[in-house]
C-alpha cells in the first residue's frame, strides 16, 4: 500500500512541470485572443451597424455596404443577397452560426481550461509542502506554497479573460446572425422554394 501511494505521489509531482508549462501556453494563448478580439472588436461592431443602417434605411435606394464588409460576416452577407432560393439562404445561415459557435467554442476553454489548470497548479505542490511543514522545512514551505498560489492567479487570470473574450464574441455573433437572418429573410428568394 505504501508504494502504491508513493507511486501516486511521484506521478502527480511529475504533473506539475507540464501542468506549468500548459499555464504559460494558456496565457500566451489568452492574451493574444484578448489582442485580437479589442483590435477587431470595434471594427465588427461597425459592419454590423453598417448593414443594420442599410436594412433600417431603404434598401432599394441605396447600395449594399459590401466594400466596408471585408470578414467572413461580408462574404456570408453578399452570399445571402446573391442567393438565388430558400434552401441556400438557410445553409448559409446555419453555415455563418457553425463558423461563430467555433469561434466561442475556442473562447469557452480558455475560460474552463485557465482555472482547472490552476487549480491543478496548485494542488500538486500542495504535497510537498505539507511535507516541508511536517519536517520543518520551511524554505521548502514557502517555495511549495508560492508555486500554489501562483498558478491558482494565473488560472484565474486566464479563466477571467476568456470570460470576458466570451462574452464580446457572443454579443458580436448576436447582432451578426440578427442582421444576416433579416437578409435572409427579406431577399428576393425567399418566396421561392
Amino acid at each position: 500500500m505504501n508504494a502504491l501511494i508513493e507511486s501516486l505521489v511521484f506521478i502527480s509531482s511529475g504533473l506539475l512541470i507540464p501542468c506549468v508549462a500548459f499555464l504559460f501556453i494558456l496565457l500566451g494563448d489568452s492574451l493574444n485572443k484578448a489582442f485580437l478580439s479589442f483590435r477587431t472588436h470595434h471594427k465588427q461592431l461597425s459592419q454590423v451597424h453598417q448593414v443594420s443602417q442599410w436594412i433600417k434605411n431603404n434598401r432599394e435606394t441605396s447600395a449594399f455596404p459590401l466594400a466596408a464588409l471585408s470578414n467572413e460576416f461580408g462574404e456570408y452577407s453578399a452570399a445571402l443577397l446573391a442567393a438565388d432560393n430558400q434552401a441556400l439562404a438557410t445553409h448559409l445561415l446555419a453555415e455563418f452560426e457553425a463558423i461563430s459557435e467555433k469561434k466561442l467554442a475556442s473562447l469557452n476553454r480558455l475560460a474552463r481550461l485557465g482555472p482547472m489548470t490552476g487549480l491543478l497548479g496548485t494542488l500538486i505542490p500542495m504535497g510537498p509542502a505539507l511535507d516541508g511543514l511536517a519536517n520543518g522545512d520551511i524554505a521548502q514551505l514557502a517555495g511549495q506554497m508560492q508555486v500554489a498560489f501562483t498558478t491558482t492567479v494565473i488560472g484565474l487570470v486566464i479563466g477571467g479573460i476568456g470570460v470576458v473574450l466570451v462574452q464580446r464574441q457572443l454579443q458580436i455573433s448576436r447582432r451578426q446572425l440578427a442582421a444576416l437572418d433579416y437578409l435572409g429573410d427579406t431577399t428576393p428568394h425567399g418566396s421561392t422554394t
